[in-house]
């Protein structure tokens, strides 16, 4: 991995030389835009409109469009004088209670390393977070935007993740949502035996992504000259009331559970086998 930013924690009089690295890459399939007729590449220049030509990036500047059609220009030197932090320091304001965080407010991920001579205040630092059981709210500036952020455990390594502000998070209160739609008992009760039945452990190693293995498959198919045979959507759910799709629901679980069970059932016992053979 490349380091993106290298710069130090602050913390009180601590000062950690660190190095931040992306915690997470895309993998989608990135395709490349091609004309129908030919499959050259199309591009992509700038052009003005107006004097219907391409320009140069000397002759572009940053315009803030405040009416239709109507914009003020900002010059690199204004943007530069503003009063930017533009610091190499992640500096930590605070220590909360992870559980304060809503998920929402997570941006991006990234690995904070330690550099040689830093290990100690590092470990120092990860150890007494996580007996503390707290998360560190910083900031810093990244890519010319100062950033809030938390800094937080994942194994032996801190994370630092991005935070939006307040002010980017849309608010639920402009959607339509249920309030009081006079649930029944059983259908509460029925609706929570299913989630007990659906009970799971997060093991993100089982989930794949399956559009984009299928995309490469085709991919594949193409350029080998073979038929790839795409496998038809599946129906859709026949509409059933509420309380039925619940009871079937249960019953599908019920059906798939009783097999494993009968299974485990069969299985011999470690314990008996032991007396078994002390017996013998």
């Amino acid at each position: 991995m490349k380091a993106i930013w290298t710069g130090t924690i602050s913390f009180a009089l601590i000062s950690i030389p660190v190095k931040l690295y992306p915690a997470t890459r895309k993998r989608d399939v990135s395709f490349h835009l091609l004309h129908k007729e030919d499959h050259s590449r199309v591009e992509y220049k700038r052009f003005c409109s107006a004097e219907n030509r391409e320009v140069s990036w000397d002759d572009i500047v940053r315009g803030f469009e405040y009416q239709k059609k109507k914009y003020v220009v900002l010059t690199e030197d204004e943007l530069e004088k503003l009063p930017q932090k533009a610091s190499k320091t992640i500096g930590i304001e605070g220590f909360i209670d992870e559980k304060e965080l809503q998920p929402i407010y997570f941006e991006k991920t990234y690995y904070l390393e330690p550099s040689e001579e830093s290990m100690r205040q590092y470990a120092l630092l990860r150890e007494a977070m996580e007996r503390a059981g707290k998360v560190a709210l910083a900031r810093f500036t990244l890519k010319e935007k100062e950033h809030m952020a938390v800094i937080r455990l994942r194994e032996d390594a801190l994370l630092l993740n991005t935070l939006f502000y307040a002010d980017e998070v849309q608010e639920s209160q402009a959607l339509s949502l249920p309030g009081d739609v006079g649930l029944n008992k059983t259908e509460l009760e029925l609706a929570i035996e299913l989630i007990s039945r659906f009970g799971a452990k997060f093991t993100p190693e089982a989930y794949k992504d399956t559009y984009r293995e299928s995309v490469m498959e085709l991919i594949r198919a193409k350029i080998e000259g073979k038929e790839f045979k795409i496998p038809p959507p599946p129906a859709p759910p026949k509409v059933i009331s509420l309380m039925d799709a619940l009871k079937k629901s249960l019953e599908k679980t019920a059906a798939v559970e009783a097999p494993a069970a009968r299974e485990k059932e069969a299985r011999p016992r470690p314990e008996r086998k032991k007396r078994a053979k002390a017996h013998a």
